[in-house]
């Protein structure tokens, strides 16, 4: 799959967004998913990102700042994705999990448009997105709520396999550990 392909275009979040995330993020079949802490760091971090854009920072591979996108359908925004790079070298939960050399992310995505829903366009969105914006990623990390059975099977679908589970602190339910490498997206 070729860039010039691609049906959706991804772009950092800018502060004039904040609204429409904030928003989104009030959606009851959202929030079953993001709620209490979990929603507090998200709404946290979407500050720090755009404090760090502020600062005239582009996006990197190194930083801890998670970086926030949003996907559009032509000019209709719909979706919002979450990603933050897995440092190896300090005791980052997905980094144990890690068997490729080079650069991994985790990964967070929510079909915020209503009208997106239930037309299987997640795993689309996903390969999109990755292929797009990070083809230079060896491996993928997402950490769906093991109760979340939908998001698992898309996950699936894409090609992420389950490599391990965790009790999360944000919210202490079971969570697994999904993986895919870069190289296989587009595969499944």
């Amino acid at each position: 799959m070729n860039k010039s392909s691609f049906r959706f275009v991804f772009k950092p979040a800018v502060e004039p967004q904040r609204e429409l995330i904030h928003g989104w993020l009030q959606q009851d079949y959202i929030r079953e998913w993001i709620h209490g802490r979990g929603l507090q760091n998200a709404l946290l971090g979407l500050e720090k990102f755009f404090q760090y854009q502020a600062q005239g920072k582009g996006l990197d591979r190194q930083t801890e700042i998670t970086q926030h996108w949003i996907g559009y359908d032509g000019d209709r925004p719909f979706v919002y994705l979450l990603t933050s790079n897995v440092i190896k070298n300090v005791a980052d939960e997905y980094a144990k999990y890690s068997e490729m050399d080079g650069l991994a992310i985790t990964l967070d995505i929510f079909i915020c448009d209503a009208t997106y829903l239930g037309k299987s366009l997640a795993n689309v969105v996903i390969e999109e997105f990755l292929l797009s914006q990070f083809s230079d990623v060896s491996e993928i990390f997402i950490d769906p709520e093991k109760s979340n059975e939908r998001a698992i099977h898309v996950y699936q679908k894409t090609g992420f396999r389950i490599v391990g589970e965790f009790i999360a602190a944000w919210h202490p339910v079971p969570h697994y550990i999904m993986k895919i490498n870069m190289q296989d997206i587009g595969n499944f």
